[in-house]
């Protein structure tokens, strides 16, 4: 590089730099801006991309187009199945011994025998046999198997199947009752309808794992009493279904809470913006994964609906953190 051009090179250098090094006032630039403080969120409705709700036309709709079984959902503790069958004659046996399933119809009605199955003798006849119908639901325990014979017409069920092993204890569902099992694999529709008429809530009666939860204005402000909804909930670890059979209520799904404090079910509040709002009735279903923000505040004088724990995959939780040492981590 010559004398000459390597001055016009440092010249011009300098130059640069120098206006590099001036103050974005003295170039003409904008300062960056400031980020917000608070950030605007729409109060809904459907402000969320996963649709938490499925309404009960939805379901039949689904149940409709399925020739044996259709997932609705499949994850690895648990997965929701839709299943139908018309043939009039018995169906073959059959077997799951990776899940205990629970079946609640929705439409038509069965005779389903149940049956002991072991590798040496395979199944067990006749075994018992058990009238299902609309709004029933009959427990199906891993390794039992299972013969459907449709009355008339089409069979439908919806099958939440749980593949996770349930671990004993309140803290594997996060109540405090302890699930007891019925005396019948089957729930009728009846006896659930007489448990809501009568204000019944609880655990006795149900298969393992559902909960009848029941509110009635007519107890008062007191939800702890049944008598309204509790505080917004976030669970850390636990997941439900909820199956709504009495009233109606806007459920509200996802968001954030506000008045946001610890206790042993995770992040519990007394408010949520950004939810997405829906108007739930009988048939519907709820599907609370862990971590999702819900929130239902009855219509009706009187609602209900049927909670479902889903088992918990993870064998092992870290610890909580939390002072009460109960709370999520």
């Amino acid at each position: 590089m010559t004398g000459s051009h390597w001055c016009k090179f440092v010249s011009g250098f300098v130059v640069a730099l120098g206006v590099s090094g001036l103050p974005a006032s003295r170039i003409g630039a904008q300062a960056p801006a400031k980020f917000p403080d608070t950030v605007t969120v729409s109060p809904g409705p459907k402000t969320n991309l996963f649709d938490h709700v499925m309404k009960k036309a939805d379901v039949l709709a689904a149940l409709a187009q399925v020739q044996d079984s259709q997932d609705l959902f499949v994850k690895n503790n648990a997965a929701l199945t839709l299943r139908a069958c018309s043939n009039t004659t018995k169906l073959p046996w059959k077997l799951h011994v990776e899940a205990d399933e629970l079946w609640f119809v929705y439409r038509g009605s069965a005779k389903v025998g149940l049956a002991p199955f072991s590798l040496q003798v395979g199944v067990t006849p006749p075994g018992t046999t058990y009238d299902l119908g609309e709004g029933d639901i009959l427990s199906v325990p891993r390794g039992m198997a299972y013969q459907i014979m449709p009355v008339s017409g089409r069979f439908e069920y919806v099958a939440l199947r749980r593949f996770a092993l349930q671990r004993p204890g309140p803290g594997a569902t996060g109540n405090s009752a302890t699930p007891q099992t019925p005396l019948s694999p089957v729930t009728t529709k009846a006896q659930i309808d007489q448990w809501y008429n009568a204000g019944t809530a609880g655990t006795v009666g149900m298969p393992p794992g559902v909960n009848r939860i029941i509110f009635d204005r007519a107890k008062g402000a007191d939800w702890q009493q049944g008598g309204a909804p509790g505080p917004w909930e976030n669970h850390e670890r636990d997941e439900h279904i909820s199956f709504v059979v009495y009233g109606t209520a806007r459920v509200t799904m996802d968001g954030f809470i506000t008045g946001a404090h610890w206790d042993n079910r995770g992040v519990m509040g007394t408010g949520v913006v950004g939810g997405t709002v829906s108007t739930v009735g009988p048939g519907d279903i709820v599907f609370v994964f862990r971590n999702t923000v819900h929130f239902f505040d009855p219509i009706s004088t009187k609602f209900g609906y049927l909670l479902v724990n889903m088992p918990q995959s993870e064998p092992f939780w870290p610890a909580s953190i939390v002072p009460n040492g109960a709370g999520a981590y």
